[in-house]
């Protein structure tokens, strides 16, 4: 499966939790251990008067108990990384770490 299509099953899985945001892929990379290969994410997340404008701290807690169903992938970290509130709007910096499985 290529990273491309990782980022993509990614994106869509948080466009079901987010819906009304739009997303797109800051930088994608490569990612192993002695043990583990898989890919680094980072998502630009920007939406405006969602459910989350002004809870980013519970959208945080969601990332992190969710139970990411992707294909050949295992979600293993997932965090909001930064978060920047403007007028009427908020862009969101989201980091994971996808495993092959």
């Amino acid at each position: 499966m290529s990273r491309r299509t990782q980022s993509g099953t990614l994106i869509n899985a948080l466009r079901a939790i987010i819906p009304t945001a739009d997303i797109s892929i800051l930088q994608e990379r490569p990612w192993h251990s002695l043990t583990f290969s898989g890919t680094q994410i980072g998502l630009s997340v920007q939406y405006s008067d969602g459910p989350w404008q002004s809870d980013v701290a519970a959208l945080s807690q969601l990332l992190s108990e969710y139970e990411f169903d992707l294909a050949h992938q295992i979600v293993a970290d997932i965090g909001v990384t930064q978060a920047v509130i403007g007028k009427g709007t908020q862009c969101l910096i989201i980091d994971a770490l996808l495993l092959d499985s």
